[in-house]
């Protein structure tokens, strides 16, 4: 079997220090390494943008930065690599500190052979990956992928910093699904999953890739975004409009899959915490949700020989 290969950013500033890591990582026995070196923070950045790495062997003391502002202004430009921190310094309290601001292992420079930089490298990669997938189950919704109420309070005040900070306008818009229940009730609480799954499928596809999707609980879903172009939030509700009303009439679908929103709007002048956003907006889904409860007759949602 042909060796795993990996890609290794070494951060060094004294070339011979460099010179001997990547002659450890060529003799990797189990492993193969691809090393790119370079000797400062700001083209390590730079080289962390332009090309995926694996991992990261980081020197704390470098021409630009030193010690542990070194890690952190790595790990804040580049979040999804794991660091090992290379220290020159016998103290283990530095290594400890490294660790705690997000170092997945940290090795003493003269201290270590191929061996056990093989070892440290395999197990860095291996923990931050659980570390991120826990991270993730912890804010994901387990059944549509979309964020969940956790990961919505976690990432919602980072964009309304983002719209404070532009010309932008911010939207909140609020969803739940039409007669949701019918179709747990009507055609099974299986056909119900598959009634949610659908519909955040169709929210991903829909609302732009930076928007904030969100499956609160139940039937409820949010998506909140910056909107780039004065109107793009309703050409994406008209959109979704027009999906699920193609979809409903194919001859395939077993239930009929709609839904009732609400939109509030918010820029960087607006003084509305996010309780009054969501209120806003869940005021109007609610107002939506009665117009169109008005405007349509009752249907079955059930489909087959009752659908007319």
């Amino acid at each position: 079997m042909l060796a795993p290969t990996y890609k290794v950013l070494v951060v060094e500033d004294v070339p011979l220090l460099a010179k001997v890591t990547i002659q450890m990582l060529k003799k990797a026995p189990l492993n193969r390494y691809v090393p790119t070196h370079h000797a400062t923070l700001a083209e390590a950045l730079t080289a962390s943008k332009l090309e995926e790495f694996d991992v990261v062997l980081l020197d704390l003391n470098l021409p630009d930065s030193s010690e542990l502002a070194t890690l952190t202004g790595f790990t804040e430009h580049a979040p999804e690599l794991p660091v090992i921190v290379l220290t020159a310094t016998h103290s283990h309290e530095i290594g400890l500190r490294a660790v705690k601001l997000g170092a997945q292992d940290f090795l003493l420079k003269g201290d270590f052979n191929f061996l056990s930089l093989d070892r440290a490298i395999i197990y860095s990669i291996e923990r931050h990956r659980l570390q991120r997938t826990i991270r993730e189950l912890a804010v994901l919704d387990e059944l549509t992928g979309l964020y969940n109420r956790r990961g919505f309070n976690t990432l919602h005040p980072d964009l309304t910093s983002r719209v404070r900070q532009s010309d932008q306008r911010g939207f909140i818009a609020y969803f739940d699904l039409d007669r949701f229940k019918q179709i747990n009730d009507e055609c099974g609480h299986q056909k119900g999953d598959e009634a949610l799954v659908e519909f955040a499928a169709n929210l991903r596809s829909i609302f732009r890739k930076d928007t904030l999707l969100v499956r609160l609980g139940g039937d409820e879903f949010v998506a909140m975004g910056i909107e780039h172009e004065p109107g793009e939030v309703e050409q994406s509700l008209q959109a979704l409009e027009i999906v699920l009303s193609v979809r409903n009439r194919s001859d395939r679908a077993e239930f009929i899959l709609a839904c009732s929103h609400g939109t509030a709007y918010f820029d960087r002048n607006a003084g509305h915490s996010i309780e009054d956003l969501t209120a806003i907006a869940d005021a109007e889904l609610y107002r939506h949700k009665e117009s169109r409860r008005q405007n349509e007759p009752g249907a079955r949602v059930a489909l087959g020989g009752s659908r007319r």
